[in-house]
């Protein structure tokens, strides 16, 4: 009995300090990117200073549209990833191209790798973000 009593103090102590530290004014920060959640373009995919990857270590969103690059394979800005933002980034890639419009996976430049992610995108019919900005889909975004 007495066992069970401490068990629920610990718990209501637990509660009290989690609910403090919301009202302290912790935000989340999903991905662990170095930007919380409220402010980062790409809420899902790290892209901030503490990202692990080339170029992802910023906020970068080519197309202005409130979309990290690392999470916005839809490069002509319809909505969603389809086979025309796949062609795109396949004739980016054999273009050699350093525009980071087509660079999602932060290397540098349009690569297979980057073809793949938007083929794969554009199967699961995805929609860029999610992104924590309130002006997200409506460019120009600042």
């Amino acid at each position: 009995m007495m066992r069970n009593l401490i068990v629920l103090g610990f718990a209501g102590l637990l509660m009290v300090g989690l609910s403090v530290s919301s009202i302290a004014g912790v935000q989340l920060d999903s991905d662990s990117d170095g930007w919380v959640d409220t402010g980062d373009n790409c809420t899902m995919v790290a892209n901030g200073p503490l990202a692990q990857t080339g170029a992802c270590n910023s906020q970068e969103d080519a197309n202005i549209d409130g979309y990290g690059n690392p999470c916005d394979s839809d490069v002509n800005n319809d909505g969603a990833t389809s086979l025309a933002d796949v062609s795109a980034t396949l004739a980016a890639s054999k273009a050699v191209s350093t525009n980071p419009i087509y660079d999602y996976n932060c290397d540098g430049g349009a690569s297979l790798a980057d073809v793949s992610k938007a083929l794969g995108d554009s199967k699961a019919v995805r929609t860029p973000g999610p992104s924590g900005l309130a002006c997200a889909g409506s460019p120009p975004c600042p």
